[in-house]
């Protein structure tokens, strides 16, 4: 039998596992603590918000709740038998002051600040309120020329930092797991001054993607130099109906900038995974055939993305798991088991991680994990 790592890299080397890697994105924290049957703050809104609490609890709260961040996702990686590790999306929020025990202050509670509060029902933790002043696409020219002016001291960091706990990860489970880093990511915005800046001022948007990429340069190149073998990053700029904006918009701003991150991941041996929700058919051809990205993620089953229509289209291209979260969280645990062994047959027993394609939603029940 193969280890976990050496069957992740087979597969992201075109070859065929021992069988099909497992992986699960991140797990809600409600449902993780039912696993490990204890408090855990294991992943999605709720880990943003337990950590603005430990922030505001002082450094040794802080510390504490680090430590066992690390140590919970370990033993709910193991508990589930994944071959992928990979370190939980945190919003990092610091708050400056706490108004309840669901509501913080960032920022100058007597100039520009955001109140963000958490919302037990749903368990989402969100900005509600923010002060500073509203921006339109005017001042994309302002935001570039100040974005140049910084970006050389992000590159220092960003080639610092870059896969340093990653690599320290790997170095303390071995050939157990393969551990995957996140970064050298490029995002054009998602509201609405964002997009309409590419309109209406799509040279200051060049100017500040070119910054993004050099600072995704100097991420994928320090991930890679400690040994990592995947990156998880991409764009995020879709939801069920397509696109956040149009094919034309994407071949002329991200496309360019797409291909030399593509090609400067080849060169350093780093399998990219171009992660997206949403119905992408409309720009696929751009990021799979001519950008030539190896590796899809969060590939949303329920907005058309399966992965016997994308294998058909592209065979070569690796697939990191492709469960409807949605499925997961209102079918029976007999509906997921049989659109799982339907999406293993897809696969054709190649170039795909089994899982869940996005975070496994609160409240969803213990039965989809065999318990």
């Amino acid at each position: 039998m193969m280890t976990s790592y050496g069957r992740c890299l087979a597969v992201i080397r075109g070859e065929i596992p021992d069988r099909v890697p497992g992986y699960t994105p991140t797990v809600a924290c409600d449902v993780a603590s039912k696993i490990l049957g204890r408090e855990v703050h294991s992943g999605t809104p709720s880990l943003w918000y337990a950590e603005a609490k430990a922030w505001m609890a002082g450094k040794t709260a802080l510390d504490e709740f680090e430590h066992n961040l690390e140590e919970d996702r370990l033993e709910l990686h193991q508990k589930l038998g994944n071959d992928v590790f990979r370190f939980p999306w945190r919003k990092s929020i610091r708050p400056s002051a706490q108004v309840d025990e669901s509501t913080f202050i960032c920022g100058d509670p007597d100039g520009d600040h955001q109140v963000w509060r958490y919302d037990s029902d749903v368990r989402n933790f969100i900005e509600v309120k923010n002060t500073a002043p509203k921006l339109g696409p005017e001042d994309w020219p302002k935001l570039a020329k100040s974005r140049l002016k910084g970006v050389e001291r992000q590159v220092a960091q960003a080639r610092d930092s870059a896969g340093v706990e990653e690599k320290r990860m790997q170095d303390r489970l071995g050939d157990s797991v393969m551990v995957v880093a996140g970064g050298g990511g490029l995002s054009l915005g998602a509201d609405e001054a964002s997009l309409m800046a590419c309109l209406m001022e799509p040279g200051a948007v060049s100017d500040m993607l070119d910054c993004q990429l050099q600072v995704a340069f100097a991420q994928v190149e320090g991930i890679a130099s400690r040994g990592i073998k995947a990156v998880f990053a991409g764009g995020d700029m879709a939801d069920k109906n397509g696109p956040l904006y149009s094919p034309q918009v994407f071949r002329e701003l991200m496309l360019p900038r797409w291909v030399a991150l593509a090609e400067r991941c080849r060169e350093l041996d780093l399998h990219y995974v171009w992660r997206t929700d949403g119905k992408i058919w409309s720009i696929s051809d751009m990021i799979f055939s001519e950008a030539r990205m190896p590796g899809f993620g969060e590939v949303d089953r329920d907005a058309t993305m399966e992965l016997g229509k994308i294998r058909d289209r592209y065979p070569d291209l690796v697939i990191w798991t492709n469960v409807s979260v949605d499925l997961l969280h209102r079918g029976s645990a007999d509906d997921v088991y049989e659109d799982s062994l339907k999406i293993l047959e897809e696969s054709g027993g190649k170039g795909y991680f089994h899982g869940a394609s996005n975070a496994v939603l609160p409240n969803t029940h213990l039965k989809m994990f065999g318990r």
